[in-house]
């Protein structure tokens, strides 16, 4: 996870429509008519994603929640968020 990233605190843009469907979540925004879809792992780095985590903290609750898959989680974490920023999903402080 780049340096300036890793200390910056994700939360969801405004303008996003959330619906969660077996473990998996669509955003909607409705101004640019943009639907994101996620897989497990995308919802679960959103829901921890509340302007007072950090980037790097989001992970760091994941892999404890999931050791057997902390590498992978690991390297997942930076791209979904940076794809969700990507998309105009995610701003940051």
């Amino acid at each position: 996870m780049a340096e300036k990233r890793a200390a910056k605190r994700p939360y969801p843009a405004p303008g996003y429509h959330v619906e969660e469907l077996d473990g998996e979540i669509l955003l909607f925004n409705m101004s640019s008519q943009k639907i994101l879809h996620t897989n497990q792992t995308g919802a679960l780095v959103w829901k921890l994603c509340n302007g007072e985590r950090t980037a790097e903290e989001i992970a760091r609750l994941l892999q404890a929640a999931y050791p057997d898959a902390a590498a992978q989680i690991g390297a997942e974490v930076p791209l979904i968020l940076d794809s969700f920023a990507a998309e105009g999903a995610l701003a940051w402080r």
